[in-house]
């Protein structure tokens, strides 16, 4: 991280609280798992969506806005593949500030909970880098052939919706 970077991010009250998480991901590792980053950052993507199994594509969106990966919007769903965009102001000031952020870890988590969600083998690729735009468009290729890894979260990581009226969860 350069000083432009840490600056911008402290200086903004949405960012600040990214600063550990831009240090770790857009400078540490790539610096330490080098040519392999973005294949590892995949892989472990998959491996937290495979501890935080989600329902539905709206968790899945719900779960990338609370843990500041970004505002994950469905664009569209065909039979052979699901159209993702990535964008938001943690994206956005992600790809200003830093000359290769990676989006890996997104892309394996979205391919794993689809294929949570679908109960058929899945992978995704990041298709387009809009820096100028601020997005990410991802696309989740579906197979019809079932999983054939372990289902190893047997419990669906519940999504808790906040209230507009107050900072405490939801107690559905």
């Amino acid at each position: 991280m350069d000083n432009e970077a840490y600056q911008t991010l402290l200086k903004n009250n949405n960012l600040t609280n990214l600063l550990g998480q831009g240090l770790i991901r857009d400078d540490l590792l790539p610096s330490i798992l080098g040519n392999d980053s973005h294949e590892i950052s995949y892989w472990a993507g998959k491996r937290l969506s495979r501890t935080h199994r989600l329902a539905t594509y709206e968790d899945l969106e719900t779960f990338f806005k609370q843990f500041k990966l970004g505002d994950l919007k469905l664009l569209k769903r065909t039979t052979s593949q699901i159209s993702w965009e990535l964008s938001g102001e943690i994206v956005a000031n992600r790809l200003s500030l830093f000359s290769d952020p990676d989006f890996y870890l997104e892309s394996g988590f979205i391919a794993q909970s689809c294929q949570y969600i679908l109960d058929q083998q899945t992978e995704s690729e990041i298709e387009k880098v809009n820096k100028s735009k601020g997005l990410v468009l991802i696309t989740t290729f579906l197979s019809k052939d079932k999983p054939n890894d372990g289902q190893e979260a047997s419990e669906i990581f519940k999504i808790i919706e906040k209230t507009n009226n107050t900072d405490h969860p939801d107690s559905e």
